[in-house]
């Protein structure tokens, strides 16, 4: 459950660029690319009260334990289609779970999801990864310098150096 667990960490980190400031969670797609290794039973995003939404992940793992996983999370903006934007980085995400700190961005994003999540602690991983009402607080990203428009988060996660998941957050930024 490794990979779900990155994705899940690596969603909430790139949730969280996206709601510095006045962001709006607009959609969220999470595709399995092998569904005979893991596959959502939920996905989704809820409207909660104007202005604020809720996320909720149930991404199962069939081939567990996992205890090698890598994901690659980038930013997106809208222009023309999505590009690339500020970051696009690959990290292992067992090492970054013993030593979180050697990765502060990943870190700032991480810690504002974590208590909504079963995402908090080290390899193996040998459950399913579950998200349950994730939502955003005002200015719990108040410091990254995001300017308005549309985002774009996709988050890759790999086990077995194959990538197994995708997650897409679509997002918008307005002051």
């Amino acid at each position: 459950m490794s990979s779900g667990l990155v994705i899940g960490i690596f969603w909430t980190l790139l949730w969280s660029i996206l709601v510095a400031g006045d962001f709006h969670l607009q959609n969220v797609i999470c595709e399995s690319l092998d569904t005979t290794i893991t596959n959502f039973s939920r996905c989704e995003m809820k409207f909660i009260r104007r202005g604020v939404t809720a996320f909720y992940m149930v991404w199962k793992v069939f081939k567990v334990p996992i205890n090698k996983v890598d994901i690659n999370v980038s930013l997106h903006k809208k222009s023309n289609g999505y590009r690339p934007f500020l970051f696009n980085q690959t990290l292992d995400f067992c090492y970054y779970m013993r030593n979180p700190q050697a990765h502060p961005l990943i870190y700032m994003m991480h810690k504002v999801f974590i208590q909504a999540s079963n995402i908090n602690h080290t390899c193996p991983y040998n459950h399913d990864v579950i998200i349950n009402e994730f939502m955003y607080k005002e200015n719990d990203l108040k410091d990254l310098p995001i300017p308005n428009g549309e985002y774009m988060i996709r988050l890759k996660v790999a086990f077995d150096k194959e990538y197994r998941t995708s997650i897409k957050i679509y997002a918008k930024r307005k002051d």
